[in-house]
């Protein structure tokens, strides 16, 4: 089975009530997070920095109803708890952006190009987001919108 990593969007929007995506993300999530193959592991896996990016998004005063601090930490910590594999920089991630970052044309897309280097410091070639176009380029990524299926 092959791992795929789950980006920031995805969790926000199983996450935030008011997001249009609300609902499929969150039965996209609770399936993904409950499926496992005969050794008992996860198909998913986080990078660190999504966990970040998701208590960044998810506070933000820009939502309508924003979780506080605490309460967005209590949900990484539930992610956590389970087992999920979270994914760190390795010692070729500097190496790894500066590659990608000269496949990319735009300033905005350093933090996708910062997720694509631990992903490829991880060796895993998948990321489910609802931003595909976001990993377009990558030539080592399959990027599959879950939400479009």
């Amino acid at each position: 089975m092959k791992t795929f990593a789950i980006d920031t969007n995805l969790l926000v929007y199983a996450h935030n009530r008011d997001s249009p995506f609300h609902e499929s993300a969150k039965r996209f999530i609770e399936t993904v997070m409950n499926e496992r193959d005969q050794n008992g592991s996860l198909g998913v896996c986080i990078p660190a920095q999504v966990f970040i990016e998701f208590i960044s998004v998810v506070t933000s005063n820009k939502l309508k109803r924003p979780l506080s601090i605490s309460q967005a930490t209590a949900i990484v910590q539930d992610y956590l708890d389970t087992g999920i594999t979270i994914l760190t920089q390795k010692d070729s991630y500097v190496d790894n952006a500066i590659e990608l970052l000269e496949q990319v044309t735009s300033r905005k897309t350093i933090f996708d190009v910062a997720i694509a280097a631990i992903l490829k410091d991880n060796q895993i070639s998948g990321i489910y987001t609802a931003n595909v176009e976001d990993f377009e380029g990558f030539t080592f990524l399959e990027a599959v919108n879950p939400l479009s299926q």
